[in-house]
């Protein structure tokens, strides 16, 4: 029988606020986790991924299925959550922020996804890195057409993204709905690009075989960024998902979240 075990941490790193939001409710076999890199300025970024992980997980507390339709679902949750909160708030009209969701049922043994923008969400299974999204930023589609040939990492335009949760269309591979055989032992990641612009997939696979829990990984990989205060250091966040064999099951810190008050 396969069980979850969750951490989590979010860092502002050397911005003033942090704009990134997680998080995750469920129980022992089945979970949904979310990641928001939020954007907007004067805390209007802070408040689109808030508000929009909050009614996401509201969403699957109150609806848990996890099947091909739901990670599109949690989508459509998302982009009314960010239409609804602009509507509130006229002062930040830009607000937006990109998102990554997966949702899990061990029982079953599947796995689903969904994502906008450049927060990424990785598979470690026998220890190697694959990332299972594709950002969805100018620089990367041109790497895709084959029009540049360099990193990602380090360069300057690859935040400059054509779809968000604000987006008008959503791109076609932004949903997965063909299902993910989980296997014991993997592990999934979801990270803000403030995570995986510093810390490259050879030292997740590092750190990783030298942790025993995800919070150990997690703080393992933080340890890693030379100077976790920089001033051009973006907010950076992680959210760990391993899928044990054993009885050790979900830490009490990962409780279903109950509805939002409308």
């Amino acid at each position: 029988m396969m069980h979850l075990s969750v951490a989590h941490r979010s860092e502002r790193g050397g911005r003033q606020a942090n704009e990134d939001s997680v998080g995750f409710c469920g129980n022992e076999t089945l979970g949904c986790f979310v990641m928001a890199d939020g954007a907007g300025g004067h805390r209007g970024g802070a408040l689109a991924s808030e508000t929009v992980v909050k009614k996401v997980l509201s969403y699957f507390s109150t609806t848990p299925v996890v099947d091909p339709g739901a990670a599109g679902e949690l989508i459509t949750v998302a982009r009314e959550a960010l239409a609804d909160v602009r509507q509130q708030h006229p002062e930040h009209p830009e607000m937006n922020t990109t998102i990554a969701s997966l949702i899990v049922d061990t029982e079953q043994g599947l796995a689903y996804w969904s994502y906008l923008g450049d927060s990424r969400i990785y598979l470690f299974r026998s220890g190697r890195a694959r990332c299972l999204t594709t950002d969805h930023s100018v620089l990367q589609s041109m790497i895709d057409a084959g029009i540049f040939s360099g990193s990602l990492r380090g360069n300057c335009k690859r935040n400059m993204l054509y779809a968000a949760v604000g987006c008008e269309s959503v791109p076609d591979h932004a949903i997965r709905e063909e299902p993910l055989s989980l296997q014991t032992g993997d592990i999934f990641l979801l990270c803000s690009d403030g995570l995986w612009e510093n810390i490259s997939e050879e030292i997740m696979e590092t750190t990783l075989r030298e942790a025993e829990t995800p919070e150990q990984w997690i703080d393992s990989m933080m340890a890693q960024l030379p100077d976790p205060a920089a001033p051009d250091l973006d907010n950076y966040s992680a959210l760990a998902v391993f899928i044990e064999g054993d009885d050790k099951g979900m830490t009490t810190r990962t409780q279903w979240i109950p509805p939002l008050n409308s």
